[in-house]
Order: structure tokens, then sequence, then C-alpha cells
């Protein structure tokens, strides 16, 4: 199966990580989608693959010297989406976790673009644990938090 995939990455690079980033926006985004968040499945497929075809652009059109400047561009302008999504009502803040992960799913795209296909699979698995694994102990502190409040400590 590897051996296919670096093959076809030797013969037409963009035809194999255009895909991978789809794959993974796909990924992170249905994980949004199934919990109900705004950084939902199509934009997170949008995102990755559009920082792929950067990614994919800096690597295959500009002077190697000049790649921090095409991924600098990338991560800034999903940071100002990312931006979009955080609201803040009274004391409270939403939307963070979904800019976060809205700017991961940019790096895996990049990564993916860049030819980083291992990269891009790794960030997608971590971003994936982190929303999975690390929301109900998150839920958990804030129960316990309140309920310390509510006790007087």
């Amino acid at each position: 199966m590897l051996d296919w995939l670096y093959g076809m990455l030797e013969r037409d690079p963009t035809a194999v990580v255009l895909p991978i980033a789809c794959l993974c926006g796909l990924l992170m985004g249905t994980e949004r989608e199934l919990r109900g968040h705004r950084g939902q499945l199509r934009v997170c497929v949008l995102v990755c693959v559009a920082a792929a075809a950067f990614s994919d652009l800096v690597v295959t059109r500009a002077e190697s010297s000049n790649w921090a400047n095409g991924f600098g561009s990338i991560a800034q302008g999903v940071g100002f989406l990312g931006a979009g999504l955080i609201m803040k009502d009274g004391a409270t803040v939403r939307g963070v976790s979904t800019a976060a992960t809205l700017w991961c799913v940019a790096a895996a795209g990049a990564a993916a673009g860049a030819r980083e296909i291992v990269a891009a699979l790794l960030v997608t698995l971590i971003v994936l644990g982190a929303n999975l694994v690390l929301r109900p102990i998150n839920i958990w502190a804030r129960r316990r938090q309140t309920a310390d409040t509510a006790d007087g400590e």
C-alpha cells in the first residue's frame, strides 16, 4: 500500500496530497459536526484542502528560501478565520477550541501539501484524540470546580 502511495507521490504529488488533505479534513470535521460545533464538516474539509493547495504551490513554485513566508501566510490566514469563530458573551468565551481545531486542520493540510503525509496524518490523529479524549476530562474538571465553588471553597 505505501509503495503505491510513494510511487504516486513521485509521479503526480498533487493528485495524492489533495485527497489526503480532504481525508484529514473530513475526519476532523466529522468530529466537530457530530458534536454540533461551528467548525463543521465542510469548513474543515475546505480549509484543509485549501491549505494543502497553497502549500503544494509553495513547495512546487517558490524558492525554498521563501517557503517560510508561504507557510506563515497559510497560518495567518486561518488565524483570521479562527478569530471570527471566537465570541465573548459576558464572562463566557466560546469558540476557542473550534478556532484552535481549525488552525490544526490548516496545519494538517499544509503538511499534506508539503508532501509530509505522515505528519498530516499524525496531526489529524492528535487533534481527534485531543477533541475526543480531553473534552470529557474538561467537563469533569468544570463540574468539580463548580461543585467546589458551591461548597464554599
